[in-house]
């Protein structure tokens, strides 16, 4: 690989932490217009280091507290690396699907008021995440957040390429994502993909093969959230928005969770 290719791929990684993260970046990387294209593809390594880190988190908590604290340690930490991002883009989405009219939605979506909708949401969501993360066992559960938050933010890469942006782009804090796939850029988010997944299949192994159950059905059930989130968005806002991409990543990472212990009522 050449040197600039390396630096390039470097500057689109860099670019994803920045985008999705309050981690400091080196100087270097810099931003200009379509850079986020580039970086999209990382954003699944990004989502993967986040949940390295409330993997880490959960584990040594469990060592000294209850699971429950354990959980709700971990995913505090989630929200503090990323700014609470997600979540707040899942509280406009909520608030915005309380009209059917997409015009109308995008401009409550835009208000920085959050109403019952979304207090609800974030409720809803976060005792559910937490829940599902308390049952699992301390490795198993780790191995799962690292999944569940590189996923969630993997099936972002379609739904971007599916979905047009639904606001004017000149509202947009950055240039929207293009809606052209590139070859190059599957092969990195499939790579990223298998790479934050492979850990939780080993602890599943390591631990119970029974818990590989719990991994597919964690895939089964973040794809199906995937898949609806998506066609909401379709028919509700008419096509992604920065809010609706995080409405996405918070319930496909629940549901990730969520299938992860499901097994257990087997």
């Amino acid at each position: 690989m050449k040197p600039g290719t390396i630096k390039r791929e470097l500057q689109a990684f860099f670019s994803a932490v920045q985008f999705l993260t309050r981690l400091p970046v080196p100087d270097w990387t810099g931003w200009e217009a379509g850079r986020l294209d580039r970086a999209t593809p990382h954003f699944t390594l990004v989502g993967g280091i986040i949940g390295a880190a409330a993997g880490l988190v959960f584990l040594i908590a469990g060592l000294v507290f209850t699971p429950l604290i354990a959980a709700l340690l971990a995913t505090g930490t989630a929200i503090m690396l990323t700014g609470a991002l997600h979540e707040d883009g899942l509280a406009d989405f909520a608030d915005g699907l309380g009209t059917r009219d997409p015009v109308r939605a995008l401009a409550i979506m835009k208000d920085s008021h959050i109403g019952a909708f979304g207090v609800i949401a974030l409720i809803v969501v976060l005792s559910l995440k937490i829940a599902a993360l308390a049952a699992l066992p301390p490795l198993f559960g780790a191995t799962a957040l690292i999944a569940a938050h590189g996923l969630s933010r993997a099936w972002l890469y379609p739904t971007v390429k599916a979905l047009n942006y639904a606001r004017d782009p000149g509202e947009a804090k950055v240039a929207p994502i293009s809606r052209m796939i590139m070859r190059g850029e599957w092969v990195r988010v499939v790579l990223f993909a298998l790479l934050v997944f492979v850990p939780m299949v080993t602890a599943a192994v390591l631990i119970d093969p029974l818990r590989l159950i719990g991994c597919a059905l964690a895939l089964f059930a973040a794809a199906a959230a995937m898949l609806v989130t998506l066609n909401t968005m379709k028919v509700r806002t008419g096509g992604w928005t920065g809010d609706t991409l995080g409405a996405q990543q918070q319930l496909t990472e629940t549901a990730f969770l969520i299938g992860a212990s499901a097994w257990i009522s087997i």
